[in-house]
């Protein structure tokens, strides 16, 4: 297993050729066998690992993709206690939640912008899973814990949604106490040394896009818009919002069901 860390776009352009050398070399087979480093089942992973991974190569067990199970994994390592750590989630009725709620101490969930008829199927959905607790309605960019309350928080493919990112970094940071640790996946592109937002909220709430529109597909809602393409500078905007430190982590393990390298950001607080 590999978790490289990068700091910058010039790293990644020196060594980006060997890593993926690497990764091509111990590229496995079908069926790809090992264990899942979020529910720490021995499974099979559902999909073809030489394909495009990121949300498709399942564990046979928790049915969390490549994307979740990396993330998880940069979590678990960075948590010192993991049994008794605070974890807020940008997400609630998932099977990525339902998961992660064995192996951290408290996770409080959250989900956003869902109306009263959707929030009732989401909590059928939670009781059917076996997750007794009320669907919450949470806004990272306004939560309600307390200064320093949290020792990290997770966010999957959330960012990119959100009109006002930094607004967003500098809640994550105030909720968490010194050492705390955010964890969060975007669509990333290593090629790009600048974020570029695509997309602006007028002011009486309609989307406007730069370009051709571009909507993500949400268990949720069905498909939510994208504002932002994150580049290299996304580093730079988490330092600015208070982390003491922040790496953009590629993530490594045919053994885990990682059999192409996963991009995770991981932010110290």
């Amino acid at each position: 297993m590999r978790t490289r860390g990068l700091r910058d776009l010039r790293q990644w352009q020196a060594l980006q050729g060997r890593w993926l050398a690497d990764e091509r070399a111990l590229a496995p087979a079908q069926p790809l066998r090992g264990h899942c480093p979020l529910c720490r089942a021995a499974t099979d992973f559902q999909g073809d690992p030489q394909g495009n991974i990121r949300e498709r190569l399942y564990c046979g067990n928790c049915g969390c993709n490549a994307r979740q199970r990396a993330a998880a994994r940069v979590l678990l390592e960075a948590l010192e206690a993991a049994g008794t750590a605070r974890v807020y989630a940008t997400e609630q009725a998932s099977l990525f939640y339902r998961t992660l709620r064995g192996r951290v101490g408290q996770l409080h969930g959250g989900e956003y912008g869902v109306g009263l008829s959707r929030r009732w199927r989401l909590q059928l959905w939670l009781w059917r899973h076996g997750v007794f607790e009320r669907v919450v309605l949470r806004d990272l960019t306004a939560l309600e814990f307390a200064d320093a309350g949290l020792d990290a928080v997770i966010s999957l493919d959330v960012l990119e949604h959100i009109v006002d990112t930094g607004a967003a970094l500098r809640e994550a940071a105030r909720v968490l106490r010194p050492g705390g640790v955010f964890v969060f996946t975007v669509p990333f592109y290593p090629d790009k040394a600048r974020s570029r937002q695509i997309a602006r909220l007028r002011d009486d709430g309609q989307v406007v896009f730069e370009g051709r529109p571009e909507y993500h597909g949400d268990p949720v809602s069905g498909g939510v818009p994208c504002f932002h393409h994150f580049g290299w500078d996304l580093l730079a905007m988490l330092r600015e919002a208070g982390f003491a430190d922040a790496r953009v982590l590629r993530v490594h393990d045919p053994g885990a069901g990682l059999p192409q390298g996963q991009w995770v950001f991981r932010a110290r607080r």
